[in-house]
């Protein structure tokens, strides 16, 4: 395996919709937007993630991380397209909190697509 896919696993504890810092230090995990890095890094389960380049081009939030970010990987969002993530970062969160860990991270963050009118609000 190349190295360069994986690095180590995340220690995610974020237990306060206050603190984005877990979140954005899962940012420099170096978790590469390829397919062999998703299926080896995202776990399937419930939480939010983020697409980046140099900037941060998308938040969501998923039941199943890996299949989510998978569907983007494929090219289900015109902006996210458009911006060509190189890396991904995530944090498992319950079906309860996700949102407005979600909605937190957007307003912290200013990911350039969650405003676009190609992406349906809760759809992420």
């Amino acid at each position: 395996m190349d190295s360069s896919v994986f690095l180590d696993e995340p220690q995610i504890e974020a237990d306060s919709a206050d603190d984005s810092a877990a979140f954005a230090e899962n940012r420099y995990s170096k978790f590469l937007f390829q397919r062999e890095s998703i299926l080896r890094n995202a776990p399937e389960c419930s939480g939010v993630y983020g697409l980046f380049s140099a900037f941060w081009i998308y938040v969501g939030e998923a039941e199943n991380l890996r299949a989510r970010i998978l569907k983007h990987l494929e090219g289900d969002d015109p902006c996210i397209v458009r911006y060509r993530p190189s890396g991904f970062a995530f944090e498992p969160a319950s079906p309860e909190d996700r949102h407005d860990r979600r909605q937190y991270l957007m307003k912290e963050l200013q990911p350039l697509c969650n405003g676009e009118a190609s992406h349906a609000e809760g759809h992420g």
